[in-house]
């Protein structure tokens, strides 16, 4: 190919060309080529005339336009994700509280019911372990976790919402349930 020529794809590749700024400022292409198995011939530019182009007015114009645009989008962004960030912290949270054997009980029958054979729990396992399915259990069952989970599901900032969300139900389980707060502290250190 004649390197004085660039395709509509490379030059989209280049620094602040969109396909809108390629119509405006070079309109029709210098050269199309036929291209065997394609419909479309490629559209081919002067790399002159592209650079020419680059350093004209009407491109620093529409340059400065775009950063305009990704700044109020940046803005609006951080907006929203705080907007998010606010609604989470004003979300309550609540334990249901149980013994710690009924808890424990309630557990290990979760654990067995969902596993159905392929592992099984028993009150005389590695408290580590078991410490680890109550606390489960508790974030799933006794609490609004999921249901606070789904409510920001697609609101932009998710990441950090649940990260926010998962901290505030362990600290909420470790209130609730002092026994497991190295459990609690435990999980949410491994999910950083």
């Amino acid at each position: 190919m004649d390197h004085s020529l660039a395709t509509k794809t490379a030059l989209l590749q280049r620094p602040g060309w969109t396909a809108t700024l390629v119509s405006r400022l070079l309109g029709e292409p210098d050269r199309r080529k036929k291209v065997f198995g394609y419909t479309t011939p490629l559209a081919l530019y002067s790399i002159a005339r592209i650079e020419q182009a680059e350093a004209g007015a009407e491109f620093a114009q529409a340059q400065a336009g775009v950063a305009k645009r990704k700044e109020a989008a940046a803005k609006a962004v951080e907006t929203k994700i705080a907007k998010l960030m606010v609604a989470i912290e004003a979300m309550p949270i609540s334990v249901e509280r149980l013994s710690l054997d009924r808890v424990k009980k309630q557990a290990i029958d979760s654990y067995n019911m969902r596993n159905r054979g392929e592992s099984f729990a028993s009150k005389d396992d590695d408290p580590a372990f078991l410490d680890r399915i109550t606390v489960n259990f508790i974030r799933h069952e006794l609490t609004q976790y999921d249901s606070a989970l789904w409510a920001i599901v697609g609101k932009t900032g998710i990441s950090r919402a649940v990260a926010e969300i998962r901290r505030r139900v362990y600290s909420a389980i470790a209130q609730a349930y002092p026994y497991l707060k190295a459990e609690c502290e435990r999980q949410i250190a491994a999910r950083q």
